[in-house]
């Protein structure tokens, strides 16, 4: 039998019943088991699918994660198909294109906002937002040295962006097309390159994956191809090619944060748990602007294999709290024996970018 509430004279079962699901999905979200939440709010925009403040509770969750291009999706197909004037989304798109680095569009956005609520829940806190992506142009204010030398227009970044969309649909064709229209027209743009190789080696072109990547290293060298490169050819077990790239990325220290991040996963990947530990460390401790719990998994990999029990229960934690499931198993295990060394390895990744361009 199933369990109901009273609702307006009926008795509805909970398995009908959105609020039901609704509510359950705010409290997974509170918690911060992100993807918990997602799964009960979508049963919720099932059972109603116009509601709009589902949605934008489902923006919020995969915005908190991280996931600001679907955040922003689900923002606006609210505006366009369910309720325009729920003004609250140019709010949270402003957020969302400021963490994109898409400042005019995050003005924008700030700006349609406080003209249709201009004493709003939001209006002060977007005001902040506006006088902060002011200083886009500011170097010393958005300081990351590892910045690409050349600005890229905002529409170029949201073709490479659905690009990614692409890819991760299983889209491989279509992302291939895309990026090679991108490669063209903006030759500059390393991070396509490494799109473009990883789209080949998914359709099962892995020669030509790594001729493209290698082609980009000849010419310059771009962090995020070296990584993606050695994983590529450890994937396919050219050995000895492989442990030539890997010495170049023990020798590596970049000074930019995501291509640190980057090096990190892949010698985590490649079992170079020292140097790994010691890029996730100086991540953590600087504020790496990282919210799965991939990261968090990664180093505690790195910390087991490095002796540190307590720092690798510490990562693993909060890789779990993360909703990274490998990580609440490797915890669970860890309370009744000891865990075994070829038990904990940083996952195997078919794609091999580990997220990270």
């Amino acid at each position: 039998m199933w369990k109901a509430c009273m609702r307006m004279g009926q008795l509805i079962p909970f398995l009908q019943n959105p609020e039901y699901f609704f509510d359950r999905g705010i409290t997974f979200y509170k918690n911060k088991e992100w993807n918990r939440s997602i799964r009960y709010l979508k049963r919720a925009i099932e059972l109603r699918p116009l509601e709009g403040v589902f949605h934008c509770q489902l923006a919020a969750v995969l915005s908190d994660m991280g996931e600001h291009e679907r955040s922003n999706e689900t923002l606006l197909h609210v505006l366009d198909h369910i309720d325009g004037n729920m003004h609250d989304c140019y709010y949270f798109l402003a957020n969302n294109y400021a963490f994109l680095g898409l400042f005019d569009k995050a003005k924008e956005a700030a700006l349609q906002y406080l003209s249709s609520s201009p004493e709003g829940e939001f209006a002060e806190d977007t005001k902040e937002l506006l006088e902060l992506v002011k200083l886009d142009g500011d170097e010393a204010f958005f300081e990351d040295e590892y910045k690409e030398e050349l600005p890229f227009p905002d529409d170029f970044i949201l073709q490479y962006e659905r690009a990614g969309r692409f890819i991760n649909d299983g889209n491989y064709e279509k992302a291939e097309r895309l990026l090679e229209g991108l490669m063209m027209d903006y030759p500059a743009h390393y991070a396509s390159y490494n799109q473009y190789a990883r789209t080949l080696h998914l359709q099962g072109h892995s020669d030509e994956a790594m001729n493209c990547l290698r082609s980009l290293l000849k010419e310059v060298m771009y962090v995020p191809a070296l990584c993606q490169l050695t994983l590529l050819l450890e994937d396919q077990h050219k050995e000895r090619e492989a442990e030539h790239w890997k010495k170049k990325l023990r020798q590596l220290a970049p000074l930019n944060k995501g291509h640190m991040h980057k090096l990190a996963a892949t010698l985590c990947r490649l079992g170079e748990y020292e140097q790994a530990l010691a890029s996730f460390h100086f991540l953590r401790k600087h504020s790496m602007p990282e919210t799965t719990g991939a990261f968090f998994y990664r180093y505690g990999v790195a910390a087991f294999h490095c002796g540190y029990n307590e720092k690798s229960k510490k990562a693993w934690k909060l890789a779990r709290d993360h909703g990274h499931d490998k990580a609440a198993t490797l915890l669970q295990t860890w309370q009744t024996r000891a865990l075994k060394r070829d038990e904990v390895q940083c996952e195997h990744l078919h794609d091999l970018s580990f997220g990270l361009d």
